[in-house]
């Protein structure tokens, strides 16, 4: 593909932030509702189970510990969901060999990452979407699989933004309707 260069990343490793940082992003935007959804539920029932109970009833004490059990997994989930999502891609990446030092490059056709195992090329025209957040570049090869670019990985703040600025006018080049 492309033998020149462009701005390109001081060599780095992963670490498990930027895998934490890739699986928030990929939460289907309907979670967060579901969640609120949960609560509302969690509410209800209580509230079912204190009207129940001011009438006398004590068939209902037999459902708490099943809503407690539920209560306890759905808040797990909702503090640590992001983070189970980052082990399992630290653990992908792993198992892959991917944690290596390494070094991304923004050319003029293709996004390259290189590392000690080899060189990988995507041209801008494979790439479905790129995605900035305040410390990190996501450059997507998949709709799922990004290559993470981190701020520390640069000299300075100025150093990545203007890396990030790069890809994201290379990709709109190639991305024009």
């Amino acid at each position: 593909m492309s033998v020149g260069g462009g701005p390109q990343t001081l060599p780095f490793r992963y670490d498990r932030s930027d895998f934490v940082a890739l699986a928030e992003l990929g939460r289907p935007r309907i979670v967060p509702w579901l969640f609120r959804l949960a609560w509302v539920l969690f509410a209800l029932a209580g509230v079912l189970i204190a009207i129940c109970l001011l009438a006398g009833s004590s068939r209902v004490l037999r459902f708490i510990p099943v809503i407690l059990i539920l209560l306890a997994a759905y808040l797990l989930l909702h503090r640590y969901g992001s983070q189970i999502g980052a082990w399992a891609i630290h653990r992908m990446a792993r198992r892959n060999d991917l944690l290596r030092e390494q070094r991304m490059t923004v050319a003029d056709d293709c996004f390259r990452a290189e590392s000690s195992r080899g060189k990988t090329e995507v041209r801008w025209s494979a790439i479905p979407r790129i995605h900035e957040d305040a410390s990190r570049l996501f450059v997507y090869s998949t709709r799922h699989q990004a290559f993470i670019v981190p701020e520390r990985a640069f000299d300075s703040r100025d150093d990545f933004l203007a890396f990030a600025s790069a890809a994201k006018e290379r990709w709109k080049q190639h991305h024009r309707l």
